[in-house]
């Protein structure tokens, strides 16, 4: 077992063993919010089932030959490239307009040239593990003629991944045929908004998959694992809204990113209880002013503790970002917190609920103080 400060680097490791076949962007995104970057043919590609099998039998052979890709404008504003003859729609990451379509073109032709090169070495020597997300409606036989094309080229493995719904439990992913492994996470993000990850089951199931396929250790995705990067007060804090009208109040203090790791990302977690009262729009945590994953309060659920966190990685040129809490409310709303911790790593861990009384409904003689006080900590 290595020490408690390799578990992000640890995660960030296992993550660089995967590659996406598609669907969408959201394996992409899992990699990004996981802290790395691998590249990859269609890390960032829409990919419908038929055609990616189609391509897979002919080895791309007609993919980025000249006249194959088009450029289009997608509903966000970013240019994506078109394969026409595979019908593969791939995030350039350009807005329109940030560069010019000839000299975007090109480019895309000699980058998705190199990637499919490379993924067809990939394919051929088996070293990735291959993800490619089930909807509940798609049919058996169309995963087993993905296989079929994949296992053509070589021995990769590949992960088949559906949604278990909101009852997922983390469970190990487990081997249903030779070089096939299956895997739960509790949603797939939105289609058309592929970057909304509910990243913790994606972090077990990763986990649980590169363990059982490489054969090591699962690693520890409990909160102890991540080592604390500031130490900040767990106690029972109420936080209470600043302004007449709906805004933002924000409880949270100024970090000086020089103190920390560069190329860590890292989370801010803190569980918090909302009053039956509450009538805010939002309630959600900050870890630097740019969020890789993160997961706000559930304002359907109240007078119970639930966690809400945020992870990103601190800009080493900024001279403070944000770490705690914010609300989107008036002056008339307010939420309990406890348990803050700052660490490192993609997710804040897994650990149990305080053992707290039920907070009062309200703080008597506290609701001022808590309003004058700008900090969260």
């Amino acid at each position: 077992m290595t020490g408690l400060r390799t578990m992000a680097a640890l995660l960030a490791e296992r993550l660089h063993a995967f590659r996406s076949l598609g669907d969408n962007c959201e394996f992409g995104f899992v990699q990004r919010y996981g802290g790395v970057e691998p590249s990859g043919l269609l890390r960032f590609s829409y990919t419908p089932m038929a055609d990616l099998i189609r391509g897979l039998r002919c080895g791309f052979a007609d993919f980025g030959v000249p006249g194959d890709l088009r450029l289009s404008v997608s509903s966000g504003g970013t240019y994506y490239c078109h394969s026409v003859a595979y019908n593969i729609w791939a995030n350039t990451g350009h807005p329109a307009g940030s560069i010019e379509p000839e000299v975007l073109l090109e480019r895309e032709y000699g980058r998705l040239a190199h990637l499919k090169r490379k993924m067809l070495d990939d394919l051929a020597d088996g070293s990735k593990i291959l993800v490619r997300k089930v909807g509940r409606d798609e049919p058996e036989a169309d995963f087993a003629r993905l296989a079929e094309a994949v296992w053509a080229h070589g021995p990769s493995t590949l992960l088949r991944v559906t949604e278990a719904g909101p009852d997922w439990a983390p469970e190990p992913a487990r081997r249903v045929a030779d070089r096939l492994i299956a895997g739960q996470v509790r949603r797939f993000a939105p289609v058309e908004q592929a970057w909304d990850v509910d990243l913790e089951p994606w972090m077990h199931l990763v986990d649980s998959a590169y363990a059982l396929e490489r054969g090591a250790a699962p690693t520890r995705l409990d909160a102890a694992a991540f080592p604390e990067a500031l130490t900040l007060p767990g106690r029972l804090r109420r936080h209470v809204g600043r302004h007449r009208a709906t805004a933002l109040s924000a409880y949270t203090r100024a970090v000086d990113p020089a103190g920390l790791r560069a190329d860590t990302v890292h989370v801010f977690s803190s569980w918090v209880w909302i009053p039956e009262d509450f009538a805010g729009d939002r309630v959600f945590a900050a870890a630097g002013y740019a969020r890789l994953g993160w997961r706000d309060a559930d304002l359907s659920r109240r007078r119970c503790w639930q966690r809400v966190w945020a992870a990103g990685r601190l800009r080493p040129d900024a001279t403070r970002e944000p770490v705690g809490l914010g609300m989107i409310g008036t002056r008339r709303d307010g939420f309990w917190s406890a348990g803050a911790r700052f660490a490192e790593g993609p997710i804040p861990g897994d650990e149990p609920a305080p053992d707290l009384p039920m907070p009062p409904f309200r703080f008597p003689g506290r609701d001022l103080l808590g309003r004058l006080r700008p900090r969260f900590l």
